[in-house]
């Protein structure tokens, strides 16, 4: 009997020890928005990122994700017509998806709080209107009473690219499950596009 008894407690034990060990949660989903700067015409804009990740050891994950990134900028041109003041600026926008594959090393990682550093590789598309060089005649060299303006491009309005980043988190698990962070990333393709950001975030572990 006494060893029946044993046997028992022996099996509940393991079984105990099995459902705790598979509850541990090493997934996580996370969301990311912030301020970028794009290194092309040093535009200022905004970054998102859904990421999926994935703990393979004590330290040591995997994650994938899927980026946006879309930036802006404008050099003035102001000039008058007929007594109107005329806002001719010139506007431009480059946009780009970029999928995003990283090994993160969590240098600390406790029940709360964990910084973890993340390297990658990602593929990005992008279109830009920003031009490659562009020049501005007055109307003091034309005769005419308003600007003209010349466009020269000598790059595609859409690429394709491959690149590297580098990013550092920091996470607060605010419970068991949602975690909130601010990280910091830098990226740079063979397009010769390099995009630094600052952001925050909030995810889920299961």
């Amino acid at each position: 009997m006494k060893n029946k008894f044993i046997f028992l407690l022996l099996i509940v034990s393991f079984s105990s020890y099995a459902q705790n060990k598979n509850n541990i949660n090493n997934k996580h989903i996370q969301f990311n928005l912030g301020r970028a700067s794009h290194g092309t015409g040093d535009m200022r804009g905004l970054i998102f990122t859904t990421e999926y990740g994935k703990d393979f050891k004590k330290h040591l994950s995997w994650i994938i994700g899927i980026s946006g990134t879309i930036h802006d900028g404008f050099r003035s041109n102001f000039f008058e017509s007929n007594g109107n003041l005329i806002d001719g600026s010139i506007r431009y926008t480059t946009a780009g998806v970029q999928a995003v594959g990283q090994i993160g090393y969590s240098a600390i990682k406790t029940t709360e709080h964990e910084i973890q550093i993340r390297a990658g590789a990602l593929v990005r598309y992008q279109s830009s209107s920003f031009y490659d060089d562009v020049s501005i005649l007055f109307p003091g060299g034309t005769g005419l009473p308003f600007p003209v303006i010349v466009f020269n491009n000598t790059t595609p309005q859409r690429t394709y690219s491959i690149g590297g980043n580098f990013e550092i988190h920091y996470n607060y698990t605010i419970t068991k499950k949602i975690m909130i962070g601010i990280l910091a990333g830098l990226q740079t393709d063979t397009n010769g596009d390099t995009i630094s950001q600052l952001s925050l975030s909030i995810g889920r572990r299961f």
